[in-house]
């Protein structure tokens, strides 16, 4: 891991200091979505949800955020909801590094498949997935709009690494 990469969950953060971070995480989906696709980072995330998790990752201490993703688990499965690298920080390791974080937090939990569903179109995203180890399972047709495929990935924990 990057020596200047933090990896946190904002369930670790006071509350003022994990309202300012979803508010740097909301700024950040409402440039890089399309408003349709953005998921709400509202205070109401940072209440005690004990199967979602929100995590982010900053360069140094007191930086800003340049990465996070949203997971929500269930028993042995979790749900990625959302995987997000800030576009100046994308192609130099942040998402494999975010990503390898969610995998082993997630087999330290207990967790035996992950799933995400991926924009056929976003070739980026699903290239950083393969990579991790996911498997493309199922594709739906106008899944994110019309024209627009959805592709269901599935990760199997129980195997070893990507």
């Amino acid at each position: 891991m990057r020596a200047d990469l933090n990896i946190s969950d904002i369930h670790s953060l006071g509350k003022a200091q994990a309202f300012e971070t979803l508010a740097q995480i909301a700024r950040v989906e409402k440039k890089t979505f399309p408003a349709k696709e953005a998921f709400a980072f509202g205070e109401e995330l940072w209440k005690k949800k004990p199967n979602t998790k929100v995590l982010y990752a900053t360069l140094g201490p007191h930086s800003s955020v340049i990465a996070y993703a949203v997971y929500v688990r269930q028993k042995g499965v979790a749900l990625l909801h959302k995987v997000c690298v800030v576009e100046g920080y994308r192609r130099q390791g942040v998402g494999m590094e975010l990503m390898n974080y969610i995998r082993q937090r997630l087999q330290k939990e207990g967790c035996q498949y992950v799933q995400l569903w991926v924009d056929k179109a976003r070739d980026a995203a699903r290239s950083l997935y393969v990579r991790n180890g996911f498997e493309e399972r199922e594709e739906i047709p106008d899944y994110y709009a019309p024209g627009r495929k959805g592709i269901r990935m599935v990760l199997d924990l129980g195997r070893d690494g990507p």
